[in-house]
């Protein structure tokens, strides 16, 4: 008997196999994602307070963690508090310190962009011997505003300090208001450090 062969015009089925999988050999195994250039994340823009508050449901609004170049953007650099949820959490409020321990300008995130909050008056900050050894002193208390926004932060009194060299925390309460319409309390952690961490 002769051979068969495949009629013309009709690739076998061997033939269509073999390109497919020649084809796929040309595939890079790394997903297009990885490939991609990364940027460095986008610092947000900084709003006065009612811009902010304009358009925004005032009663879920929480303020939201920033990262280190956002906070020197809106404060700039040397010794800093700031407020966390949590102990290892980013910080939701932050506020540099002079060297007599009075709070300077402070910044929270709401709505997407930052706010730059000033000392409320009087102000409730003292410093504190015990943290000797180039750290800021004890913080009893920030209050910040930004009207028609303001943020107390105090040290819960049943709690110790936990003071390293160079760095105090420890559990606080910070209040949130935005006026009449709001007014919440979070339990977290007040951090100060004489000078904000280099990346």
């Amino acid at each position: 008997m002769g051979k068969v062969f495949p009629q013309a015009g009709r690739p076998s089925l061997l033939l269509i196999v073999g390109l497919g999988l020649l084809a796929g050999c040309g595939e890079a195994d790394t997903p297009d994602d990885a490939t991609k250039a990364i940027r460095p994340p986008e610092i947000v823009r900084i709003e006065t307070a009612q811009a902010v508050l304009d358009g925004a449901h005032i009663r879920t609004l929480d303020p939201g963690t920033m990262n280190d170049a956002e906070i020197g953007k809106a404060i700039g650099a040397g010794p800093r508090c700031e407020f966390r949820y949590t102990s290892s959490g980013r910080p939701v409020l932050a506020v540099g310190m002079a060297p007599d321990n009075s709070a300077q300008r402070g910044v929270l995130k709401l709505n997407g962009s930052l706010v730059v909050l000033e000392p409320a008056s009087p102000e409730l900050a003292s410093a504190d011997p015990a943290s000797a050894g180039g750290g800021v002193g004890r913080v009893e208390g920030l209050a910040l505003v930004a009207k028609p926004i303001r943020t107390t932060v105090s040290p819960a009194p049943e709690e110790k300090t936990e003071i390293r060299v160079g760095m105090q925390r420890r559990e606080a309460n910070m209040i949130f208001e935005v006026g009449q319409d709001l007014k919440v309390g979070y339990r977290g952690y007040l951090e100060c450090v004489p000078e904000p961490p280099q990346h």
